[in-house]
């Protein structure tokens, strides 16, 4: 999960997230920091040069993108809470407030010249402001006035176990390929409701501005740019192709989708900015083997590993189906072409799928075989479906799955069709490969 911490300055919330972030296994990412590491100046010399007003602005930006990325305990600087916007986006994080007296904050932070909000006039005014902010958008608060970090953060953690359960995981990604910006985003906002990231195809675009793109969507982005040798629409150097993915990373967009041979002049780029790194291979022609084999190769090189070959028939659908039920790691699999269709919808049934796309449209198809977004979430509930919902592959009579799909529980059982040439040999393959009820 994305856990945010808030706070006047002194709070803690860096030395706490750290303690956080270890026990969970996850980074911890301070705003701060990271914006100085972006633009290689300390945030005393933004505030000195540009304002706040500015500063501001490269807060949301960076927040944004944060919240809206993979799982990470985040600390905000003070102030982050009063910008509309900032507010806007933490709304859909666990935001954690750790309180702490103004008499408290100040012993801790008296002696610390770098903090440029230490010289503000009317400090104690603005400490009493901040206060209704913290408390509204926090989902727990924890007092840490005379308290050790060590415990706070364990409070804390033990906290957040107690709080509702999240809901599922929205694995339904639409894949968009708009004329420009504007577009994209107009699109966005219409599927927000129905999806849990989008794709947005920088090659097949027109115009885009990325910095625009991942501060305001409402949703994380993929941002990839192909190459015509990929099947994509961008023509020129790799160069300037890489010069657009490390944009796209430098803008804090949820992951950067890359084609594995680039991996490791991607590693080069160094650490610094919450984007993952999507590796991706794809098979146009046919369908490997041994998709397995490969996933084994790249799953250290990489956050996510995709890897997409083409059905020709519906056995072809297996080593996909091998790939998702084994991966120990995150995973992107499917296979293109009409008898692939169904690893599209069984995807995000398996636990460490990442996402499974869909068009924004029909006409909009990105990949042969895929299916609308709509589709998706009306007729198979795809954003509700999850490891724990039963699913049941229609192979004997698939055209028995739509009935037997609109009388299930949404989310709780998943019927997909599968239509085969030899259904007996099928379904007894598919029994050994993966765990669902075969019918």
């Amino acid at each position: 999960m994305v856990v945010v911490l808030v706070g006047f300055m002194g709070a803690g919330k860096t030395t706490v997230g750290h303690i956080m972030a270890e026990r969970l296994g996850q980074p911890f990412v301070d705003s701060d920091v990271l914006i100085e590491q972006r633009l290689g100046r300390e945030i005393r010399d933004i505030f000195r040069t540009e304002g706040e007003a500015y500063f501001r602005q490269l807060e949301h930006e960076t927040v944004a993108g944060l919240v809206r990325g993979p799982d990470a305990v985040i600390a905000l600087g003070g102030g982050a809470v009063e910008d509309p916007r900032t507010r806007a986006v933490l709304r859909n994080a666990r935001v954690v407030y750790l309180r702490v007296s103004y008499d408290e904050a100040l012993a801790r932070v008296k002696s610390d010249e770098f903090r440029p909000m230490l010289h503000r006039p009317g400090l104690d005014e603005l400490y009493k402001r901040r206060l209704s902010a913290y408390e509204d958008l926090s989902v727990l608060t924890v007092d840490t006035d005379g308290r050790r970090p060590d415990a706070i953060a364990l409070e804390v953690l033990a906290q957040l176990t107690q709080l509702p359960e999240a809901p599922p995981v929205n694995r339904v990604a639409a894949s968009l390929a708009s004329e420009d910006t504007d577009g994209c985003l107009r699109e966005l906002d219409r599927l927000a409701p129905r999806i849990g990231l989008a794709e947005v195809r920088l090659d097949l675009m027109r115009t885009f501005d990325i910095s625009k793109l991942v501060a305001n969507s409402p949703v994380p982005l993929i941002l990839t740019c192909r190459p015509e040798r990929e099947r994509g629409g961008f023509k020129g150097p790799d160069s300037e192709r890489l010069g657009i993915l490390r944009s796209a990373r430098d803008h804090g967009c949820a992951y950067i989708d890359v084609e594995t041979e680039l991996l490791d002049l991607v590693a080069g780029w160094g650490g610094g900015s919450p984007t993952q790194v999507i590796g991706s291979q794809h098979w146009y022609d046919a369908m490997p083997s041994d998709l397995l084999g490969t996933y084994r190769e790249l799953r250290d090189r990489c956050a996510v590993v995709k890897l997409v070959g083409t059905a020709a028939t519906a056995a072809d659908v297996l080593p996909v189906l091998e790939l998702l039920q084994t991966a120990s790691t995150p995973v992107v699999g499917m296979a293109m072409g009409a008898p692939g269709t169904c690893t599209r919808i069984l995807a995000p049934a398996f636990p460490h799928t990442v996402l499974t796309y869909g068009a924004a449209t029909p006409a909009a198809a990105t990949a042969p075989g895929q299916i609308t977004v709509d589709e998706m979430t009306d007729r198979y509930a795809l954003h509700l479906v999850g490891p724990a919902t039963k699913v049941y592959v229609h192979v004997i009579r698939p055209d028995d799955a739509l009935s037997a799909q609109q009388q299930a529980e949404p989310g709780a059982e998943l019927h997909v069709p599968l239509h085969a040439e030899d259904p007996e040999t099928l379904r007894v393959r598919l029994a050994g490969t993966v765990p669902f009820t075969i019918v």
